[in-house]
């Protein structure tokens, strides 16, 4: 009961932070409450070595890799008879893509086009390498842990999985093809998703 609670609250939270960026967001053509200190503080430190490794670390949080490592990871599921792992997996990379689509299209966010480090097309709001990246990692994280028979080490591994993430969105940041409320939002939407893909998965294998 507990667990169902603190899940609901969570929700209404990130429903509530959510809305309220978007509702500043709808409005404006250009950065909104920190976006332009950040990113005018990003960018005033950039140089070839850190664009390089930025790009590398932006490209785990593609839809490229996303694909190549679902196929892999789905193959895997199948192979050990692990057939209730395939929803949960098919959630947090094309049903979150398929929310963030949706949400993009209702914004209509202009990416801050003056900071790009590379080549970028699309609306900007949420970012859907955050938004994929929260949820397929931290699934992912959530079925690995709970497989696992031995308990140790549960906290470094979820230190490591929301240390990627965060620096997943650094990286867009970075190569200034999102503003940081497009990236804060893409967090929070994707944890959103995690929390009702663990509550189906929950639910399906009582």
């Amino acid at each position: 009961m507990k667990k169902n609670t603190l899940k609901i609250l969570s929700a209404v939270i990130i429903i509530v932070i959510f809305t309220s960026i978007a509702i500043l967001v709808k409005g404006s053509q250009g950065g909104i409450l920190f976006d332009e200190k950040i990113m005018e503080s990003v960018h005033a430190n950039t140089n070839s070595t850190i664009t390089t490794i930025m790009k590398g670390i932006t490209f785990l949080g593609s839809s490229l890799f996303f694909i190549g490592f679902g196929v892999v990871l789905a193959f895997l599921f199948i192979r050990n008879k692990y057939y209730e792992g395939i929803m949960p997996l098919f959630l947090s990379t094309i049903g979150t893509y398929g929310v963030n689509a949706i949400l993009k299209n209702i914004f209509v966010r202009i990416r801050p086009l003056k900071y790009f480090l590379i080549e970028q097309g699309g609306y900007s709001f949420p970012s859907g390498h955050s938004m994929v990246s929260m949820s397929f990692y931290t699934t992912m994280t959530y079925l690995f842990l709970k497989s696992r028979d031995k308990r140790t080490n549960d906290l470094l591994i979820w230190i490591l999985n929301f240390l990627l993430i965060g620096l997943i969105g650094f990286s867009r940041i970075y190569l200034g093809v999102h503003w940081p409320t497009d990236v804060l939002s893409g967090y929070i939407m994707g944890f959103l998703m995690y929390i009702i893909i663990i509550t189906i998965y929950e639910r399906q294998t009582k």
